[in-house]
């Protein structure tokens, strides 16, 4: 009695869960599960885009322990799926179940469908990145450095979504012309980087030591400071100084602007600040103090 007990209960639990169909050649699945159904939905369409997944990451943790003469070794893998700016159009809900405080929902979207979207969104993102590349052909320097730079986030975007549109059932060689983009991109900015050169100019004298840093903090970040130049933009660190002295202390408060113009005098960047050293020793103390705060602030990108 007590055995068919749980085998009614258990046909009942089975009817009303939620069952994941397989993927069909028309339509794709997911399922999700959460305390809410709007989550259980977001968590299906998100089940959708995982087997989309443009990127895995795979990473391995590794725990030893050691008992008396025996050390125990254990490794644990993760991996992390993602696919970022895939749009699902015309989502479905084909199924629903509540249980136990528990939401299951089942969604699908046609396959058909989303190769369009993502083939819609590949074009417009490779129409934009060629449109600025058109701007920047034979032309390197640091106006193309900047905007380059702004845009590397759709680069991101176009690679990611390509393996996507490959999986969704594309047509051999139907991503060439987005590869074709990146390639492009990556050769250009490339060159831009190289050609990215800037004169630096201090509204008021300054010290050697902060001159020769700026000079290294500049390079370290991509910017190649020269004397002149063709196709040459520059850095302008506009400075007031305003030293005191307080129970034997010496201050020295910087107030800094720093602009950065390209090669067409365009401001690309624009940064204000305030900065303090103090020295117990000495006025000239408490200006080293000062600009090495100042450096550690400098930040052009």
């Amino acid at each position: 009695m007590r055995q068919l007990l749980y085998l009614l209960l258990f046909a009942v639990s089975s009817a009303t869960a939620v069952e994941l169909p397989p993927d069909s050649e028309k339509y794709i699945y997911g399922i999700g599960t959460d305390t809410s159904y709007d989550l259980a939905q977001k968590a299906a369409m998100a089940d959708i885009v995982m087997k989309l997944a443009t990127r895995v990451n795979v990473s391995t943790k590794i725990n030893q322990t050691k008992q008396s003469n025996r050390t125990q070794v254990d490794a644990q893998s993760q991996v992390i799926a993602e696919s970022r700016g895939i749009e699902l159009p015309n989502v479905e809900v084909i199924d629903s179940n509540q249980k136990n405080n528990f939401w299951q929902v089942l969604v699908r979207v046609e396959r058909e469908q989303v190769k369009r979207a993502i083939k819609h969104q590949l074009d417009t993102i490779n129409s934009d990145l060629q449109f600025i590349l058109e701007e920047f052909e034979n032309y390197y320097a640091p106006s193309c450095f900047y905007t380059l730079s702004n845009e590397e986030n759709k680069r991101t975007l176009l690679n990611e979504l390509i393996p996507a549109y490959i999986g969704i059932g594309s047509e051999d060689g139907a991503e060439t012309q987005f590869n074709s983009t990146i390639n492009t991109f990556d050769r250009t900015y490339k060159r831009c980087k190289k050609r990215n050169r800037y004169t630096l100019t201090f509204s008021q004298p300054v010290t050697s030591t902060l001159k020769n840093s700026t000079k290294a903090l500049l390079k370290k970040q991509g910017f190649d400071v020269v004397s002149k130049g063709e196709n040459t933009g520059s850095v302008q660190f506009n400075i007031k100084a305003k030293s005191s002295m307080f129970k034997e202390t010496h201050f020295t408060i910087l107030t800094a602007e720093i602009l950065v113009f390209d090669e067409r005098e365009s401001l690309q960047f624009k940064d204000s600040f305030k900065v303090k050293g103090a020295s117990f020793k000495s006025s000239s103390e408490s200006v080293a103090r000062a600009e090495q705060a100042l450096l550690q602030r400098v930040k052009l990108k």
